[in-house]
């Protein structure tokens, strides 16, 4: 089952640049994590500060919760700012990799 987790935080701006810098490396040391598909850290169009960290997996678990990565970047980032850290299921998809899922 794919499913996603979100790790958002709004943080000072120019708290952002440093926050950055330890998320890549992060995101660079998961290479390798069981079930992980892709790692992406977005930032916002408008709003300096505001990051998301998404952690696509794609794993066989029935119970979906917070990852053992997930829950220690999301603790090393909270006193940055503000955070928000929840977990999607996937249950439908369109684009390029559509024709290879079946829902």
């Amino acid at each position: 089952m794919e499913w996603i987790e979100i790790i958002r935080l709004r943080t000072q701006p120019d708290v952002e640049p440093s926050v950055m810098q330890w998320l890549k490396d992060m995101v660079h040391s998961m290479k390798g994590t069981p079930g992980l598909d892709e790692a992406r850290i977005y930032t916002h169009s408008a709003i300096p500060g505001d990051i998301s960290l998404h952690i696509m997996w794609n794993t066989v678990q029935g119970l979906f919760k917070e990852s053992e990565v997930g829950l220690m970047i999301a603790d090393t980032l909270k006193k940055y700012g503000i955070l928000d850290h929840t977990i999607w299921l996937m249950e439908a998809m369109n684009g390029k990799a559509a024709e290879q899922v079946t829902v």
